[in-house]
């Protein structure tokens, strides 16, 4: 897997959750709230990986991808996709090795979280 660039997040994809909920304050608290459980959804996708729990891993990849996707994570939502179709195949080893590097991708937005959210908040503003 590639290495991880910066972490950025789409600005249209939160302005559009501001336009869908009426309201740029739901649409920070709700990246707010990405950011902020982003430590337990890896450490779960690991985890239910590493114990070659289909069903498990499946669902906590699905719950990373869709809120990624929300928030305009895109290279997480990208990496979710692909391990989901991984998990699909049963190929968990090669599932467990691209989850490393969501590792990657999910620590750099965690450390680049504040600005984010300053950048979205300002966006919004």
């Amino acid at each position: 897997m590639p290495e991880c660039g910066p972490a950025r997040l789409e600005p249209a994809t939160i302005r559009r959750l501001a336009e869908d909920t009426g309201s740029p304050v739901t649409a920070l608290n709700f990246l707010r709230d990405f950011l902020a459980m982003l430590p337990g959804r890896i450490t779960r996708i690991v985890g239910t990986l590493a114990e070659r729990d289909a069903k498990g891993a499946m669902d906590a990849t699905l719950s990373l991808k869709i809120t990624s996707a929300m928030t305009g994570a895109t290279e997480a939502e990208s990496c979710c996709r692909h391990i989901e179709s991984l998990i699909r195949c049963g190929r968990f080893e090669e599932a467990s090795e691209t989850a490393q590097h969501l590792r990657g991708i999910v620590t750099a937005l965690m450390a680049a979280g504040p600005g984010l959210l300053l950048e979205a908040q300002s966006d919004l503003a």
